[in-house]
């Protein structure tokens, strides 16, 4: 299943390029890009129809991410940036049981995200252009670990890896954020910076079907009671860094103008060669 996705991932983001090189509107004389990005994640989770657990107080944990982006002008305004990340997901509680008992419970779960944002732009120079972005993403669980630890008067010391039993395989979310695009020319070429941050927000329950059923026992932090959904969430601030597939049209004609003509006598006519 994972080399299948993996698959998928690479036709996608091979015929979103395709698409966008033979009828995009680069009216900004842009091209296609692509680059790497990188950045921090804080990641928890939001327990729906669960308020014993969603008043647990969760710590903010900070984890790193990065991936491949490709960068797809549609115009002065709109792009496409379809992207592959890893991150991780999961939370970090610690509170007091009624029973006396100070328990401890993380959770830490490797993805791979494919994510598809559709970005809104200020073109106000090339240099500052504000933008607003919007998206889904399309996640798979790669493996990670449960941790709980409790003192007396039970005490308790368990890891277990995640699996199917435990964790649902597919991921899916959405997310909105803000951030700014900065393009800087180096010779006939730019270099494409993006700094952004956004809000992920997961929409499919990744409780594990057998902890539902009942027929694993659920590895939780309230009395192991597996009820409601158990939602993803996140903070992410991140850098991407592209470069374009193709040189500035503006350049070229520039050189084209500068080698085929030459002025020739005072008046400022123009002569070919």
């Amino acid at each position: 299943m994972k080399k299948h996705l993996i698959v998928i991932l690479l036709c996608v983001c091979a015929g979103t390029i395709s698409f966008a090189q033979s009828g995009g509107n680069t009216s900004w004389k842009e091209s296609v890009s692509i680059g790497l990005k990188g950045g921090i994640n804080m990641p928890r989770m939001y327990y729906f129809k669960n308020d014993a657990l969603q008043q647990l107080p969760q710590k903010d944990t900070i984890t790193l991410m990065g991936g491949l982006l490709v960068d797809i002008p549609l115009g002065n305004v709109l792009a496409l940036s379809p992207e592959v990340v890893y991150l991780k997901r999961g939370t970090n509680i610690s509170y007091e049981h009624r029973s006396g008992s100070l328990v401890h419970y993380t959770m830490s779960v490797h993805y791979v995200d494919f994510r598809l944002p559709l970005e809104v732009r200020l073109p106000i120079k090339p240099y500052f252009q504000p933008y607003l972005t919007v998206g889904g993403e399309v996640g798979m669980r790669l493996g990670g670990q449960i941790h709980i630890d409790r003192t007396a008067p039970i005490e308790l010391n368990q890891t277990i890896d995640v699996g199917d039993a435990n964790m649902n395989m597919i991921h899916a979310g959405a997310f909105a954020g803000l951030g700014i695009r900065s393009r800087i020319g180096i010779g006939s070429r730019h270099i494409l910076l993006k700094l952004g941050a956004t809000v992920h927000q997961g929409l499919l329950d990744n409780y594990g079907a057998a902890e539902k059923e009942g027929s694993v026992p659920a590895v939780n932090v309230n009395a192991y009671q597996v009820t409601g959904w158990r939602l993803p969430q996140g903070l992410e601030v991140t850098l991407g860094v592209a470069i374009p597939l193709e040189k500035h049209l503006e350049d070229a004609c520039a050189t084209f103008a500068k080698d085929r003509y030459h002025r020739r006598g005072n008046r400022g006519h123009l002569f070919g060669y």
